[in-house]
């Protein structure tokens, strides 16, 4: 497939030279949770509780954000206190953009602006003040992820809505008038992009600190985008086009989102059926750190729900998930290919009524799934 190339062997981004240099990997894959709902909104005893139980659970990492300003720089003083590391998810800025509203039948879509309207030079600015005052306080982070599935409506509102309920792949980026909308907004991402390489080069304690290209979102092979009319670009196909044009020399790995459906439980076509999703979702382009042709995957995002609301947890169905999932990772790391793995979610909201049945934790402890979730893994 035809991709416009940008760059041979090197890319200047915002007036800066970037050069593809390698980057230091331990034999550990870097294993933890996402910790959502703004947890540095919590009052203190909230947040004391939540990562206590973080600690005591052995959770080595944690997947957040870090706002800046006193209250996402004490969480984040907080959390290193507690012997856990973060791996920021570093977001965009879109100064002067006024935040898109969807339409109605579309809630929880168009969470934020299109690429387009991202400011890479107010993107510069914030970051390089966020992690200034971050060093300041000695923290150094697992790694970097800049934006969240980008490559859909629900998080990119260079996507219509309604949208044709379609998943666009490489050749649509290029001649589809919605793709070539939505090409325009990659590029600009690898601004951003650029701008966050630059300014982590510069840094005293994170130099060595990976950079993950966005967790991607896995709607390739469903029929969520048909039933909901919200448009997406496939996994490989915003690589592709990434990659095309100089994603390979800005970052060390590839951020992907996981989550398989579950028909048949237990059943050898099903556990067939999650690979194959997985492979035309982004698994097939994960490389070795050393490769040419590629970099390792981080999955920034991967798990399945409990069944029911109960208290104790109905844990069986999906510890055989977990267990499934995690011998797939294993073969993964052996060959060099995954570099991070984050189970969705350790908690959920702490002051809702139901508890997030995607939840780690459950029930006030770590759940068994959890805890083979976040076992440890080596390369």
């Amino acid at each position: 497939m035809k991709v416009t190339r940008l760059h041979i062997g090197h890319l200047v981004i915002s007036g800066v030279l970037v050069l593809a240099t390698g980057s230091s990997w331990a034999d550990e894959v870097v294993v933890g949770v996402n910790l959502v709902n703004a947890p540095y909104d919590l009052n203190s005893p909230e947040q004391e509780a939540v990562l206590a139980a973080l600690e005591d659970a052995g959770v080595p990492a944690i997947r957040a954000a870090i706002p800046n300003n006193e209250k996402g720089i004490r969480f984040a003083q907080r959390v290193y206190a507690h012997k856990i590391k973060i791996e920021l998810l570093v977001g965009l800025e879109y100064p002067g953009t006024k935040w898109p509203r969807a339409p109605d039948g579309f809630q929880g879509m168009w969470q934020l602006p299109g690429l387009t309207r991202s400011n890479p030079v107010a993107f510069r600015s914030n970051f390089e003040s966020l992690l200034g005052r971050l060093e300041e306080s000695g923290i150094v982070l697992v790694a970097f992820e800049l934006g969240n599935e980008i490559n859909w409506a629900g998080f990119n509102a260079d996507f219509p809505l309604p949208g044709k309920g379609k998943v666009l792949g490489s050749e649509e980026l290029l001649v589809d008038p919605e793709g070539r909308q939505i090409a325009k907004g990659f590029l600009q991402y690898l601004k951003s992009l650029g701008a966050l390489r630059e300014v982590r080069d510069r840094s005293k304690l994170n130099r060595d600190t990976p950079i993950i290209s966005a967790g991607l979102a896995d709607l390739s092979g469903t029929n969520w985008t048909t039933t909901t009319k919200a448009d997406a670009v496939s996994v490989d196909a915003t690589l592709n086009f990434l990659r095309a044009n100089g994603l390979d020399i800005l970052v060390d790995g590839y951020g992907l989102h996981s989550y398989p459906s579950v028909r048949n439980p237990g059943s050898v076509a099903d556990a067939a059926m999650r690979l194959a999703h997985m492979e035309s979702n982004g698994l097939k382009q994960c490389r070795p750190g050393a490769s040419p042709d590629g970099k390792p995957c981080w999955f920034t995002e991967w798990g399945f729900n409990n069944v029911g609301d109960a208290c104790p947890v109905d844990d069986a169905g999906r510890v055989s998930l977990v267990r499934e999932m995690r011998d797939r990772f294993s073969r993964l790391a052996i060959q060099g290919r995954l570099g991070g793995l984050f189970f969705y979610t350790w908690q959920g909201n702490v002051h809702a009524q139901r508890e997030d049945r995607a939840s780690a934790y459950r029930c006030g402890a770590l759940t068994q799934s959890g805890r083979l979730a976040i076992a440890p893994m080596s390369r």
